[in-house]
């Protein structure tokens, strides 16, 4: 089977596409992330350069979280599995952690005019 001259350029634009979404999916934002820390008693954000420590209380108890290092992530928490303190450091916006059993969660997303929640959400 011979591919002719525009099945290959079909296939070089697509290629071409799955590079864009990539590159724009994965490339380095403009340095507003900010760390989210949902609990049963509130939201705390802060910028995710910030160096920070907030112990969240949930149903089983008390869940640290630790914001450094351009990251967050959960130090300790009283759940048996453990698996939100296994996760480790969430680096970038998008990225996610959860202490399920406790009901903490614990999320980047971009800052900024664009990000406003509006009151239809609510």
């Amino acid at each position: 089977m011979l591919i002719k001259p525009f099945d290959a350029g079909i296939v070089l634009l697509a290629l071409a596409a799955v590079a864009a979404s990539f590159l724009v999916t994965y490339s380095s934002s403009n340095g507003s992330e900010l760390v989210n820390l949902r609990g049963e008693n509130g939201l705390w954000v802060f910028p995710v350069d910030s160096v920070e420590s907030v112990v969240v209380s949930g149903p089983l108890g008390d869940t640290v979280v630790e914001v450094s290092e351009g990251g967050a992530r959960i130090t300790s928490s009283p759940c048996m599995n453990q698996t939100c303190v296994s996760a480790g450091r969430i680096l970038k916006a998008g990225q996610w952690t959860a202490c399920l059993p406790n009901r903490v969660m614990l999320y980047i997303d971009e800052g900024g005019p664009n990000n406003n929640v509006d009151a239809s959400a609510w």
